[in-house]
Order: structure tokens, then C-alpha cells, then sequence
């Protein structure tokens, strides 16, 4: 998590261990670490996260919120600004930005997210060429049996529904009206919801598929109306009307916005564009040690936040942690977690001090989501010695 000049934070680092881990050296040069932290894969911070994943969703029932007995997850894609070096250039390419300066490199970001726990289950950084569908079709890989995942817009294929149901799934789309004859045919008729069949895409390949031409899906169709008066078109694989009232799907497919808050954090609190070097590999472990860093937060906010029910239990508001400080103070002591035999201090100083840190939840607010917000906003280009120095 740097955020001033790497000198600066190599200097705070290892102030920090010394002390705390005997024969830890104080004087690291920029090129020493730059040159040692290639030989560090950054495959190890996808196993760390693995591993705490594996550890939240085993023998923990009692703290893993589920909707309907599933766990809810949501997939989506985003954009992030890569620092501008040679080698990320021949990885990435580069595009033009509002400013024509064909100097933009972007990486295109997908997560797989529990959006009631708030754990990134895996994440990718690719170039912007690698489409989002074929990156979810590597999400649903990771599915379990009942989960629920919910895919925007953009993500509505046979494929995706097909395979997800293999891993004995559900999934929730939000669909184009347009997305195909079936969808024309029930966004025209008088119908709030109907069970049909779909069926593939028929001037396609079918080599290496596991199904073919004549395969069907049975999906349930929903028009859903917004408060907008929109009508939204919702495609879904849970058919029974008994257990999943058409009631429930507005506030379901809703519950999609999680993804939307967590790349709000990734990017603006984690900010995980403040990389620390410009090497692909040092660009992968910032990533994916990023992801890391926000499920060790939301396993930290979770354990403060019942204290904090309990603290504030009788007053106006309901309160909750606040996310941006809870980073800072874990900033260091996330060593401490990981490297003292006194963890369980370390949590409970830091439990201690999110719960002083908390903002009140003002319920019924809502805020005209501005899509043209950020059109005409450019970030200036991240140069090596630039970052602050405080």
C-alpha cells in the first residue's frame, strides 16, 4: 500500500520490523528491492487469499450471511490506469484518452465478489483485448454447489447460464430487451413473468463445447419496473415462484451493487493504481496483494462491527465502520498479524480502535447516479518520483 516515494516507504517498513524481527536490516536501496522482489511471485498472494477464503467459508455457517440458503455473488468488470513503461505497453497496449495523447495503458479488471460478506473470492488484472465474458466463464470455475451468481448486463450467454448450472448453481442476468427473439417475444406480451427455453447461439462453433445445437435451458423471465418507471429484463434459473416470489428479484438483483462499492474501494481507498513499480511482475503483486489486503480489512470490520452494534445499540443511527481509516490503521500492523505470536492482541487493539471509528447509517437516502461524472476527468500520468511525500 504505498503512498509516498518508495525510498520513503522502504525506510517506514523496516523501522517498523526492526525490533520486532531480530537481524532485520534498516538500509534497503530502491534497486535492492526492486531487484529481489522479481524473484517473488505474485501467484503467492493469490494462495494467501485462497487460503483465508477456504478458512472464512469452512466449518464459520454462523457468520457467513447467506440469501435463501445461498451464498450471493456477484461478477463484474472494471477498467485500471497502469503506469506507462515499455514493458507494460507491449503487454497492455495503449489507448487514446480524451486528450488524444495515445498514451493511456489500461488493464481490464474482473472480480468474482461475495457481496453480503464482502470477500473477493479470485480477481484478475488483464489487457483490455481479454473480453470480460471469457474472464467470468474462469470465475464460474471457482463456483461451489448453491451458490447464486448475479452477472450485469453484459454478460447474458447460453455459455455462461450452461456452465454455471453445471456446477450446480444458479445465476441471476440482467438482460438487453434485445437479447434475442425469446426476450423480444416476452418484453412484447403482457406477461410480468414467464418460464421458457433457450437455446445456443446457432451460427457459432460447437467444437470443444460441452453441448451442442440442440441443447435448451429452461430460465425464468422477469420485467422488473424501477423507480425510474425503467423497466428492467431479468433472466434467472431460479423457476420456483413458491420459494423465489417475483417479489424479491428488484431487491435481488440489487444487491449487485456490492461489486459496484468494492471497486469504489479498490480503487479510491485501497487505491490500488498507486503502484510500486513498473514491471509486469510488480504490477500482478500490487494487484493481487491489494485483493489480499481488502479481505483481511472486511475479516477485521466484520469482527469490530458486532462491537460496534453493541457499543451504539441505543442510539438515533445504526453505525457502521468506517472502511477508509480501518485501512490506515492496519496499514503496519497487518505485520504484526502475520509475523508475532500475539495476533490475537493485535486484533483486539485494532478492534478497539475501528470502533471509536464509526459513521452513522442514514437510511432512505438516494443520489442520482451521474453516468457522464467522470467523461471529461483525466488523471495525470504516475511518474517514478512523484508520489507524495507525506
Amino acid at each position: 500500500m504505498p503512498k509516498r516515494t518508495l525510498s520513503l516507504e522502504l525506510c517506514s517498513f523496516f523501522s517498523y520490523l526492526k525490533g520486532r524481527i531480530s537481524g532485520v536490516v534498516t538500509n534497503v536501496t530502491t534497486s535492492a528491492f526492486t531487484q529481489r522482489r522479481q524473484n517473488i511471485s505474485p501467484e503467492v498472494f493469490v494462495g494467501m487469499n485462497q487460503v483465508i477464503t477456504d478458512e472464512y467459508y469452512s466449518d464459520n455457517e454462523e457468520r457467513v450471511s447467506l440469501w435463501n440458503g445461498h451464498r450471493l455473488l456477484g461478477v463484474d468488470g472494471s477498467y485500471i490506469n497502469l503506469p506507462y513503461s515499455k514493458d507494460l505497453y507491449e503487454i497492455y497496449g495503449a489507448y487514446n484518452n480524451q486528450k488524444k495523447t495515445d498514451d493511456v495503458i489500461l488493464g481490464r479488471v474482473s472480480v468474482l465478489y461475495d457481496v453480503l460478506n464482502n470477500m473477493v473470492i479470485e480477481g484478475f488484472l488483464q489487457p483490455k483485448s481479454q473480453g470480460e465474458i471469457s474472464l467470468a466463464r474462469e470465475h464460474v470455475k471457482k463456483l461451489q454447489e448453491n451458490d447464486l451468481v448475479i452477472f450485469d448486463r453484459g454478460y447474458p450467454c447460453f455459455d455462461l447460464a450452461y456452465k454455471t448450472l453445471v456446477k450446480r448453481s444458479d445465476f441471476l442476468f440482467r438482460c438487453k430487451h434485445s437479447h434475442s427473439s425469446v426476450t423480444k417475444r416476452f418484453m412484447n406480451s403482457n406477461k410480468q413473468e414467464d418460464i421458457v427455453k433457450i437455446k445456443p447461439t446457432q451460427n457459432q462453433s460447437f467444437k470443444d463445447k460441452p453441448y451442442t445445437k440442440d441443447n435448451v435451458i429452461t430460465v425464468r423471465l422477469l420485467k422488473v419496473k424501477l423507480d425510474s418507471g425503467e423497466i428492467e429484463l431479468l433472466m434467472t434459473s431460479l423457476l420456483d415462484n413458491e420459494k423465489y416470489p417475483y417479489k424479491v428479484f428488484k431487491s435481488l438483483y440489487f444487491k449487485r451493487w456490492g461489486v459496484e462499492t468494492y471497486y469504489d474501494r479498490l480503487k479510491n481507498i485501497l487505491r490500488v493504481e498507486n503502484f510500486s513499480g513498473l514491471k509486469h511482475q510488480a504490477i500482478l503483486q500490487d494487484f493481487q496483494c491489494a485483493l489480499f489486503i481488502s479481505n483481511v480489512q472486511s475479516l477485521i470490520i466484520e469482527e469490530a462491527q458486532e462491537a460496534a452494534d453493541e457499543k451504539y445499540k441505543d442510539r438515533k443511527y445504526e453505525y457502521k465502520i468506517n472502511t477508509s481509516v480501518s485501512l490506515g490503521f492496519l496499514k503496519y500492523r497487518i505485520l504484526d498479524l502475520f509475523i508475532n505470536k500475539g495476533g490475537k492482541a493485535t486484533l483486539k487493539e485494532l478492534e478497539g480502535l475501528l470502533v471509536e471509528q464509526v459513521v452513522p447509517i442514514r437510511k432512505g437516502r438516494k443520489f442520482k447516479r451521474d453516468h457522464d461524472k467522470y467523461r471529461q476527468r483525466t488523471k495525470p500520468p504516475m511518474f517514478k518520483n512523484r508520489k507524495g511525500l507525506t
